[in-house]
């Protein structure tokens, strides 16, 4: 295996982990609102689980709804804000700018290495 071939790999890895960061960013956030129970597991569940939809629908490879690339990032950028916002309101601030400097990077080098069609 060619060292271009593990370090495209390892980006595709790097974009799974970010993805479930994502999804666990909104469900930790959710459960942990300072309101009642009912709110917290309506957030803690159904924030990831609209997250989710949205990406499998619109952002994901394979999704059955193929929109243009500005879409695309505009969209993911919204879902990725959001989970950094709500990583800095659960205190963790430091991981926040990271995850947020880790997702932009790996977004880039997705595009830069044509990893996913677009139609633009």
């Amino acid at each position: 295996m060619s060292v271009i071939a593990t370090i495209k790999g390892s980006n595709l890895l790097l974009r799974f982990i970010l993805e479930l960061v994502l999804l666990f960013a909104l469900s930790y956030w959710g459960f942990h609102v300072p309101s009642g129970l009912l709110v917290q597991i309506l957030l803690g569940i159904g924030l990831p689980l609209l997250a989710a939809i949205v990406w499998g629908i619109y952002i994901s490879p394979k999704a059955p709804v193929k929109l243009p690339l500005p879409a695309v990032l505009l969209i993911e950028a919204l879902l990725f804000a959001a989970a950094t916002m709500c990583l800095i309101l659960s205190g963790f601030a430091i991981f926040a700018v990271i995850f947020a400097c880790a997702a932009a990077i790996n977004r880039f080098i997705i595009l830069r290495w044509k990893h996913q069609d677009f139609n633009i």
